[in-house]
Order: C-alpha cells, then structure tokens, then sequence
C-alpha cells in the first residue's frame, strides 16, 4: 500500500510514527549531526529554507503571546511550495516579536495544521547539506517494502494487473489539468510477479498525483509496482497506470514476501473456480 509519509510514499506518501515533541525545537543543528529524526520529519509537512520578512503578536494563548511570522521561501527541500512564495506561521514569543539576527531559517512546518514548526534554525549551506541528506534517507526507508508487510490480498486478486519489480530511469512530470502534477516513469523490468512482460524490458507507466505545486521523485529508483491497463480519458490511448497503494522501495525481503501472496491467492482462486466447476 502506498506510504503514507509523502502525500507520495502518494511524499508517495505518507513518515511512519510519530514523535512526542515540543512545537519548536531549539537546539543548535550542526552541519555533521541534526537534531532530527525519523520520527519528527513525520509530522512536518515542508522542510523550508526562508528568509523572514515580517512578524507580530497575533493573539495570546495558554502558554503565552503567539506571533504570525511572514516569511519568503528561498528552496523547497520537501512539500508543495514553491522558491519565490510567501509563507506564514505561528512561532511562541516570550513578549514581543523580535525579527531573528539571521532572517535566513531552516524551517519544518508542522503537518497537524495548527500552523507551527517544528524545527526553526539558522540556515547555512552546510547545515542545509546535512538536511537534505539527512530527509533522503528518511524518505528512503520509509517507502521500503519490508519483509513484514503484506499487499492487500483485494489488489492482487485482478489477474490483469501486472506486478513488476523495476528500476526507474527517468521520470517526466506534467500538468494533468487545474494544476495536478502527475508523471509519466520509464523504467526497465527486473522481476515480473504477474503480468505478460518480460525482464529488461522498458516499459512507460503513469502516476497521477494530487499535488499542486511540486513534484518529489520516489526516493529509491528500484521499486515493487502493480500497474492497471486502461484507456486514457485525455488523449484515448491505453496505458499503463500506477496504482497508488502499491509503490514501493525495493526489497529482497519484501519482494519475496509479495511473490509469495501473489501465490497464495492464485491458488485460492484456482481451488475456489476447481470446486464451482464441480458444482
């Protein structure tokens, strides 16, 4: 099933748990060991390089003066922003706002919606290096297929679908229409599961997003897929699809895994026509 970390892993999402944190994370975020984890990328929804232009109290909570910070974004590391955007968020104050010495942040926003973040650091290319390196990885292990999971037997029960283990060359994004970004993958077949193709052959499939303003290509290029064939509503022709619960980082565990559910529910279906037709 897809992720549900990167609203990818269709971010295609979508990180797994979730990590008891304080809203605003202030320890110092050196460029060889962040003060991030698995856990707190989770539960952003943009990692943000900014440079603030504004802010003031916008009202008073429980815990004290909150103030709305204006800022423009400067490089989109993850979510569906745009360079050049103007965001706004809400940051715990003691008293009064006072605009940061370095306007230049690192910022994660929160994903809950409450408009906070959850981390607020100085930028510098080198703390920035480290984030980018430190989000790849996070991505990366989130969309594995492991040797625990298991594709719901319901998406596999179509003898139509191919499932294919692949490796992606390259991936083209597009506007769909009112904006949508979806793309279009070519990749080269390594292990086929079910379906007529055939290992090393290229083959093009479509992913459909609901993002609007960015497209985040899948962390791992080898991927465990199940792709429908169907008639395209724009231009007629039939394609193949990606189905969007099942995108998957490769695994040799979780490969094995779903070779081995594909099998099973072959054979129910085997058994369960063998006992109609004695009927």
């Amino acid at each position: 099933m897809k992720n549900p970390l990167f609203p990818i892993f269709p971010w295609r999402a979508v990180f797994a748990a979730a990590l008891i944190a304080t809203p605003m994370m202030t320890a110092p975020l050196g460029a060889q060991e962040l003060p991030v984890t698995d856990e707190l990328l989770s539960r952003a929804r943009a990692v943000l390089h900014v440079d603030i232009q504004t802010g003031r109290v916008a009202y008073i909570a429980s815990t004290g003066p909150v103030a709305e910070v204006g800022a423009k974004i400067t490089d989109v590391l993850y979510g569906d922003y745009t360079a050049g955007e103007w965001i706004a968020y809400s940051q715990r104050v003691e008293s009064e706002y006072v605009k940061p010495a370095v306007s230049q942040r690192l910022l994660l926003l929160r994903r809950d919606g409450n408009g906070g973040v959850l981390l607020d650091e100085e930028y510098s290319a080198a703390k920035r290096d480290a984030l980018v390196k430190r989000l790849a990885d996070a991505r990366r292990k989130a969309e594995l297929l492991t040797g625990q999971m298991h594709v719901p037997d319901y998406l596999l029960r179509s003898g139509s679908n191919a499932v294919l283990h692949v490796e992606l060359q390259k991936s083209v994004p597009y506007d769909r229409g009112r904006g949508n970004l979806s793309a279009t993958h070519t990749a080269t077949v390594r292990t086929v599961l079910q379906g007529d193709m055939q290992p090393g052959q290229t083959i093009e499939y479509i992913e459909e997003g609901d993002r609007k303003k960015r497209y985040d290509p899948p962390a791992s290029r080898e991927r465990i897929v199940l792709l429908s064939y169907s008639r395209s509503t724009q231009d007629g022709q039939m394609k193949w699809w990606l189905h969007n619960r099942v995108d998957y980082g490769y695994t040799d565990a979780g490969l094995a895994t779903l070779k081995a559910d594909v099998a099973r529910v072959r054979a129910a279906q085997a058994d369960r026509a063998a006992k109609e037709a004695a009927r």
